[in-house]
């Protein structure tokens, strides 16, 4: 018998994983989504098991017995059966913990008791489990859950890894910022005086980067993109594409220099296309494809401060818990629906100065520097 999780705080989309689990066993299906993130009926896949490994030697297997309407739980690669249990059961405590949890306030909330005790019966003692290990050597580390599935439309029975997002708490980040994914920017018209009195601004005990960016314009301060401040970020970009850091790099200025209205990634690619910075011939093609090319990457496995080999670590797809529960997902048959659902539905977003090391001017072999930072972060509304 499992440990109990009574007690345990976890965060909304770390408890999402868990009700992932149960609400999938007990309905059976998982159906796609459509562009706009609507449920596809026609196109779904039909639940055959989940595998996950609660303890360090033992991977265990929820198999679903359709015909009984059970959820059959055993140890991998022995035919002893754990425990047999009603499905509905698994909807029941998918239903309790979903709306026990939606509206709870702080970053860390408990689960209803009796879906904990549910949870002891069912042998999960870690609602966010660890990745089955020999599942991580073959697909990656992106994964949220392995799950074995039958096509509904082809018949084809596959295992595939699947990450996991949440619309009931805060929205997920789909690219993170952090000290290694800066980008620099080489200032012309700056001094050490005006470096000085710029890294000297707050407002309000922050940074107050409204005001930095009034200071850079008074003082007739321009810039030019000089590299990522970290090699191995560069690297990764360039295996993207060669010109990869030069448009992130734009995108990062647009957002946080040029302060235009909106801060949607498609809104902002629009007016890069427009501007067509690097002279290609043709624009609306080439940006757009390749800041879904950027998307990807980082939905899969790519980061800015660890070395990437260029390998999507998600072979499943994508599943999100919508605000009213249902659990909807694009995986690798839908690739293109879900490019452009991340393309629409993301957006740049400021981060912390202080946190992720960015904002203050900086000097090197007498030229002066300005590293920026961003994150990307999905969006609230669906379009």
């Amino acid at each position: 018998m499992a440990e109990s999780i009574k007690g345990k705080k976890l965060n909304k989309g770390e408890w999402a994983e868990f009700y992932v689990m149960l609400k999938l066993l007990g309905e059976g299906k998982l159906y796609a989504a459509d562009k706009l993130l609507c449920k596809n009926c026609k196109n779904y896949l039909d639940i055959l098991k989940i595998i996950r490994q609660e303890y360090e030697n033992q991977v265990i297997e929820y198999i679903i017995d359709e015909k009984k309407s059970q959820v059959i739980i055993k140890l991998q690669n022995s035919e002893d059966i754990l425990i047999r249990i009603a499905a509905y059961e698994f909807n029941q405590n998918a239903d309790i913990l979903f709306n026990g949890i939606k509206n709870e306030k702080g970053s860390s909330v408990l689960a209803p008791d009796s879906v904990c005790d549910f949870a002891k019966i069912i042998y999960v003692s870690k609602p966010k489990a660890p990745a089955v290990k020999a599942l991580k050597k073959q697909f990656g580390g992106k994964n949220d859950i392995f799950i074995e599935v039958r096509d509904g439309q082809t018949s084809i029975v596959s295992i595939m890894g699947f990450s996991i997002k949440s619309k009931f708490g805060q929205n997920p980040t789909l690219f993170n910022a952090g000290s290694s994914s800066q980008f620099l920017y080489k200032l012309y018209g700056c001094n050490d005086r005006i470096m000085n009195d710029f890294n000297g601004i707050s407002e309000n005990d922050g940074r107050g980067w409204s005001k930095c960016k009034e200071y850079l314009v008074k003082n007739n301060i321009s810039m030019e993109f000089s590299g990522t401040q970290n090699p191995v970020y560069s690297e990764n970009l360039f295996l993207i594409r060669e010109s990869m850091s030069k448009i992130m790099a734009w995108c990062v200025k647009d957002r946080l220099i040029d302060s235009n209205d909106s801060h949607n990634v498609k809104e902002t690619i629009e007016r890069m296309t427009e501007a067509n910075p690097l002279g290609v011939q043709n624009p609306k093609v080439y940006y757009e494809k390749a800041m879904k090319d950027f998307l990807i990457a980082g939905f899969t496995g790519m980061t800015a401060g660890r070395t990437w080999d260029g390998k999507e670590q998600v072979n499943g797809g994508y599943i999100v818990v919508m605000d009213n529960g249902d659990i909807l997902c694009y995986h690798s048959n839908d690739r293109e629906a879900f490019r452009d659902y991340l393309y629409r539905n993301t957006y740049f977003e400021y981060v912390s100065a202080d946190k992720y090391v960015w904002s203050r001017i900086i000097k090197v072999d007498g030229y002066y520097y300005l590293p920026l930072n961003i994150s990307v972060r999905f969006n609230t509304h669906i379009r």
